[in-house]
């Protein structure tokens, strides 16, 4: 009974150990290990206070997208419901290091895009590229699109229609961007039956993608493609139900329109879902303890006869006359 007792000991020892390490992993964060984000005081120390001269850009910058990458709370309650993956600051921070999970500021900054900067600037410009392959490094669903449509195929980059300080476009209205470059199809849509219908260039040509944001792709598709699916999203019935309108009932009546449920495009949506669950520190650790409880009641029986042997040498030795 003493030699069952000890080796259950043995392997709560060996089971306590993983299980405490565990747990205390799932609930550690970038964000939660210090009660506040990490932020790389030495590299924040050198970035410049662009302010002093291009105020107008950084009041421009606090209301944008950019500024808010960290603190936007569709982003953290998503980040947060995934288990805070520390990849996601890659892009929501600037300065981010991987290594030791410290950034230099919070958001995206001025030095996200414009680095380095020289020592004697304003004297030297700052750089900046006008590729879209630095929005990509974030945008990668996105920049892909764009490279496959008419505007990447001409050079048109991101920040020809697309604000990066404020993240608006770069006019009053999508319509007036368009115009920019599309003046006459512009000035013919308006007066066509969609543009009586308060419909704009975007609504054919940037169409919603139902993607998440946060994986790298936008609201909006940017292939600029009008396909069927497009069409489909107010002509539905009208398409697959082109029969369907020469009818007539028996007593002359048109057959009334097709309702949402005999649309072959209805139904229940999947309970299928790419978010992956957070994990749970307690199942988590129980499971790791379980792991531990079995490597000890393992070894227990070794470490029991190692321990009987060590007392037994360290008996003295009887002197016999």
């Amino acid at each position: 009974m003493m030699s069952r007792l000890i080796r259950l000991t043995i392997g709560l020892v060996f089971a306590l150990a993983p299980a405490l390490a565990s747990y205390a992993l799932a609930q550690a964060s970038p964000l939660a290990q210090a009660g506040a984000p990490a932020v790389d005081e030495a590299a924040a120390v050198q970035a410049p206070d662009c302010r002093e001269c291009h105020q107008q850009y950084e009041n421009a910058w606090q209301s944008g997208a950019h500024s808010q990458a960290l603190t936007d709370p569709v982003f953290t309650t998503d980040w947060e419901a995934d288990g805070q993956p520390p990849e996601c600051l890659g892009c929501h921070t600037t300065g981010y290091d991987p290594a030791t999970g410290a950034y230099a500021e919070a958001g995206i900054t001025c030095a996200a895009c414009h680095d380095p900067v020289p020592v004697n600037h304003p004297l030297a410009p700052a750089s900046m590229s006008h590729s879209a392959k630095l929005c990509g490094t974030c945008h990668r669903d996105t920049e892909f699109e764009w490279e496959s449509s008419r505007h990447g195929q001409s050079d048109l980059t991101c920040i020809d229609c697309h604000d990066p300080h404020a993240t608006t476009i770069r006019a009053g209205d999508t319509s007036e961007l368009c115009a920019n470059c599309h003046g006459t199809r512009v000035a013919a849509f308006a007066h066509s039956n969609h543009a009586e219908q308060g419909l704009t260039c975007t609504d054919c040509h940037i169409t919603l993608t139902g993607d998440q944001p946060g994986m790298g792709h936008a609201t909006h598709s940017h292939s600029f493609q009008v396909d069927l699916n497009t069409c489909t999203r107010c002509h539905e019935y009208e398409i697959h139900n082109a029969a369907a309108a020469m009818l007539v009932q028996g007593d002359g009546q048109a057959t009334p329109a097709p309702t949402e449920a005999a649309s072959p495009t209805s139904g229940t949506a999947s309970a299928v879902s790419s978010q992956p669950k957070p994990v749970n520190p307690t199942a988590f650790a129980a499971f790791t303890g379980l792991i531990g409880l079995a490597i000890g009641l393992l070894v227990a029986p070794w470490l029991e006869r190692r321990v009987r042997r060590l007392g037994r040498a360290g008996k003295p030795q009887e002197v016999q006359s």
